[in-house]
């Protein structure tokens, strides 16, 4: 897991700086693009060449915002998972301490010998009952 935390975050890093050093340049080539968009100068064909490649330009900071969205997301469940890891690690280590676990597993096992002692009390029941009956089905021929 420490491993899985140490490559979110040098990704998430990276994504970071990439994005920090994208933005500027970014905004400023989306300035240019707006103002050929609004000069009368501007042809046809270029208001139409800004215009894409301003939507490019958004297009492009904002999957650059997402991915790094997405990367501090995961970070964080990563991190969750791993303090849930630890607690489970801690609990079992408590329980064992504690011979919870050792003395579950007795009444586990004793709940299992009553559960057989049952059976063979139901079993001995039904074979009493028939024999029984037997002798009802015997003395009645003998009256």
């Amino acid at each position: 897991m420490d491993e899985i935390l140490e490559i979110l975050k040098k990704t998430s890093s990276r994504t970071q700086k990439l994005f920090d050093q994208s933005k500027d340049p970014s905004l400023k080539r989306i300035e240019i693009y707006d103002k050929t968009l609004k000069s009368e100068e501007s042809s046809e064909a270029q208001k139409v060449q800004a215009s894409l490649l301003k939507t490019m330009e958004y297009d492009r900071l904002e999957r650059l915002s997402s991915q790094l969205s997405l990367l501090y997301i995961l970070e964080i469940f990563a991190f969750k998972v791993k303090i849930i890891q630890i607690s489970v690690t801690n609990l079992r280590e408590q329980l064992q301490k504690s011979e919870l676990v050792e003395k579950t597993k007795e009444i586990e096992d004793a709940k299992n010998d009553v559960e057989k002692l049952k059976i063979l009390l139901d079993a001995q029941y039904e074979l009493i009952r028939q024999i029984g009956e037997g002798r009802k089905e015997d003395l009645f021929y003998i009256s």
